[in-house]
């Protein structure tokens, strides 16, 4: 998987853009509708969403999904983000 040089580069928008297709109801789901981070957003992201498109075969989604886990473990654990859907 090809390495972002700055995680924290992704907007907003693409963080919504590359988990639109991956919302799992619990922190997937509340990183792409308010920004919130928590310390399981990661394992979600990494452990099984990105897992899950490997193994699938979805080579270009797995490294979407793992730029995102990189950007959330770089900002670390937030709280809601104020107009997280409108930036």
């Amino acid at each position: 998987m090809t390495e972002l040089t700055d995680h924290t580069a992704l907007t907003d928008r693409e963080v919504r853009a590359r988990l639109r297709a991956h919302q799992d109801g619990g922190p997937i789901s509340r990183l792409f509708e308010t920004g919130e981070i928590t310390e399981e957003t990661f394992i979600a992201l990494a452990g099984v969403c990105a897992d899950r498109c490997d193994r699938d075969g979805r080579d270009e989604e797995a490294e979407q999904v793992m730029d995102v886990a990189e950007y959330v473990q770089a900002v670390g654990e937030r709280p809601a983000v104020p107009n997280w859907s409108t930036r």
